[in-house]
């Protein structure tokens, strides 16, 4: 484990990028996204940088973990280090690694491991994100899905949300336990997800139905858009149903991530009860 306090500056930008000259990786803070990071096998880890208050629980982290081999690329360094070489604003609590983004699935490998299921009860929950750009919003719905069993998450490929350190910082490290996937074709998707044998529910306000007759219905694919416009008209029209929250008439929305969590609750104990 090396002390690094003055002058070797971690560079901000690296030559880790993918063919396309986008840079591939991120700096992530925090205690639990940055452990959970860690104990996470598909991410390459290319730095840590802890400060020495933090150096004993790191230390009994990575022994309890049996993770001795990140030592070599563990730097000590103290806040105004990390300060200066992280992005403005960066939460870090004294840690911060940087590692590889999450390689994002296509729909096709999707599609492809859904139709290998031969038994529908054995279907797994899917929760379709529709153009939600906030990456708070974003990673607090990721952390909602992975605590109700909707592992496998998917992206529109434009106009949304990039991995950022702010989502997983907001998702509390639990994107780590989610699934990736990203849509080329939102509509395409919800038509082969029907074929399959779900049910495309979309989450408005005016929907017909109110959260509770989501226990209604098995293989649910939940889709939830924006906070300002919703699920898109044409992605809307492809829902099967259109569930929508309840609530005090003088609260004229809720925010996406809250909606989302409440429907995902609802879905989650009516298979569980």
């Amino acid at each position: 484990m090396k002390s690094s306090n003055k002058s070797s500056k971690v560079d901000k930008i690296s030559r880790h990028r993918d063919g396309g000259g986008e840079i591939n990786w991120l700096w992530v803070g925090g205690k639990n996204p940055c452990f959970l990071i860690l104990k996470n096998r598909q991410r390459q880890i290319f730095e840590i940088l802890i400060t020495e208050n933090n150096r004993e629980s790191f230390n009994n982290f990575i022994k309890k973990n049996s993770l001795e081999r990140f030592l070599k690329i563990t730097k000590i360094v103290d806040n105004n280090f990390l300060n200066q070489t992280l992005p403005r604003d960066f939460v870090h609590q004294g840690i911060a690694v940087k590692v590889s983004k999450i390689n994002l699935k296509t729909q096709f490998e999707l599609l492809e491991e859904l139709n290998h299921i031969d038994d529908k009860n054995d279907l797994p929950n899917i929760l379709i994100l529709d153009q939600i750009t906030d990456p708070q919003n974003v990673g607090a719905i990721i952390r909602s899905a992975v605590a109700f069993d909707f592992n496998k998450i998917i992206f529109c490929s434009h106009n949304c949300a990039k991995e950022s350190s702010s989502m997983i910082k907001a998702s509390a490290g639990n994107i780590e336990f989610a699934e990736l996937y990203v849509a080329s074709n939102l509509n395409n998707l919800l038509d082969k997800l029907k074929k399959i044998g779900f049910w495309c529910v979309g989450l408005a306000g005016e929907g017909s139905m109110n959260e509770k007759k989501i226990a209604e219905y098995k293989n649910i694919a939940l889709v939830v858009g924006s906070e300002g416009d919703g699920i898109r008209s044409l992605v809307k029209k492809n829902c099967d149903i259109l569930v929508r929250i309840n609530t005090n008439i003088a609260v004229e929305s809720l925010n996406v991530s809250v909606a989302t969590a409440i429907a995902l609750n609802e879905i989650y104990h009516s298979k569980n009860v």
